[in-house]
């Protein structure tokens, strides 16, 4: 059934390209392999066929395969079985049970290069098989990119998106999109927690109503965050959440203020690779993700350098962005060379000097001087800005205030205005 669904499909050049090659030959019976081997040929002989000509392809079959008539007979009996195509839902069967055989075969191969001891990263190899046939299960197809000139020139140039808390930050980048892939780095405790927390909850009621933001924590204890949220979302002292939990407000108003409770969602990931990463990112129908500390995540350590490693992690990290249509906003650290710089280079990014860089689309550094007069003013420079709006300034260095005891960020422009009511 699956050797005559499978000729029935390949008869048509699109199709044949899409699944020759996705099963090994020795999945499939001698007769199909021949036939899939000469239509090979043939859409080669005949590049301008879009479909296999029975009338064509027979007597040259036949010529290439020396046969006595019976032979021919029980060939001709193939051949007017896979003439008639295949319906819509039929096929797709058809391709489901082939990659379901794929997927067998190579996991018996997998398991006997492990009983042999030929296989050292047995778990990320089949979590990659794994992957592979979920994707071979959607059975797209790779299509060009037909998008109106007009379109894309009116989506560069229009400032629509998730926005900002910080303004300054709105003022230098166009709002952000599915896609989009940032780092924010700072130096250790300098408020890195903080502005994620300031940015997301103010992020969460902007996104679809199905859409979620999903906060991926291998620093300290998740359940740190939490409350930080709840003061980012509502600007309140602790001591005032307290009192407003007491009067049964506090949930009420936090679930106003973000779009639901469960609207940020963070999901401790200590010690785990990126492939159970993805399943948390696929389980969660995320619209922005924060990766904290991505540079924390395993499954990239076999290149021989770190920094080959960290460009690997970007690099996936940024996929996920694109494959999910999410915003990926992933925590680095600065380097000991931004300590005490307002406004610490891109190059200061720690164990990174081009591989984190190019895998994103801006950079957002905190800078912070080691005046003790200064401590909680922070300085925000986008050393790197593929968001930059035409006509604006790409790099704000604007200086802003942390506001810890309530877990914001604010430019300093608002606060001077507040100060003068």
């Amino acid at each position: 059934m699956l050797d005559k669904g499978l000729l029935r499909i390949a008869k048509h050049r699109e199709k044949f390209n899409r699944i020759r090659g996705e099963l090994p030959d020795s999945a499939m019976g001698k007769t199909t392999v021949a036939i899939l081997d000469d239509f090979d040929k043939y859409y080669k002989d005949f590049p301008s066929h879009d479909k296999v000509d029975m009338d064509v392809f027979l007597p040259r079959f036949r010529r290439a395969h020396p046969m006595d008539d019976a032979q021919w007979a029980s060939y001709l009996r193939i051949f007017g079985g896979i003439v008639p195509d295949l319906d819509e839902d039929t096929e797709h069967t058809v391709l489901a049970d082939m990659y379901e055989l794929k997927l067998g075969t190579q996991l018996a191969n997998l398991l006997a290069a492990y009983e042999e001891g030929e296989s050292e990263h047995f778990p990320t190899a089949l979590a990659g098989l794994l992957t592979e046939y979920k994707q071979g299960l959607g059975i797209k197809e790779a299509k060009w990119i037909d998008t109106d000139i007009g379109e894309l020139l009116a989506e560069a140039t229009d400032s629509n998106g998730i926005k900002w808390r910080l303004g300054c930050l709105n003022e230098a980048m166009r709002g952000l999109r599915g896609g989009d892939f940032g780092v924010i780095a700072g130096r250790p405790d300098k408020g890195k927690t903080t502005f994620i927390s300031s940015e997301v909850t103010f992020m969460a009621n902007q996104l679809p109503e199905d859409r979620n933001v999903l906060w991926l924590n291998n620093e300290g204890p998740g359940k740190r965050i939490v409350p930080r949220l709840y003061q980012s979302a509502l600007g309140m002292l602790t001591t005032d959440m307290v009192k407003d939990h007491q009067l049964g407000r506090l949930v009420p108003a936090y679930e106003d203020a973000v779009g639901r409770i469960d609207r940020v969602r963070v999901v401790d990931i200590h010690g785990l690779s990126h492939y159970h990463v993805e399943n948390i990112i696929e389980s969660n129908t995320p619209g922005v993700i924060v990766y904290d500390m991505i540079d924390n995540i395993h499954g990239f350590g076999d290149s021989a350098r770190t920094d080959q490693a960290l460009e690997k992690m970007y690099q996936w990290a940024r996929e996920v962005s694109v494959k999910h249509d999410c915003i990926g906003l992933a925590t680095s650290q600065i380097s000991f060379e931004g300590d005490g710089l307002q406004f610490p280079p891109q190059s200061a990014l720690k164990d990174s000097k081009t591989g984190k860089q190019g895998a994103c689309d801006f950079i957002i550094m905190i800078g912070a001087t080691n005046d003790p007069n200064q401590g909680l003013t922070r300085f925000i420079g986008v050393p790197k800005n593929k968001l930059q709006l035409p006509g604006r300034k790409g790099d704000p260095k604007s200086t802003v205030m942390m506001q810890p005891d309530i877990a914001r960020y604010q430019d300093i422009k608002i606060q001077e205005a507040e100060l003068n009511e």
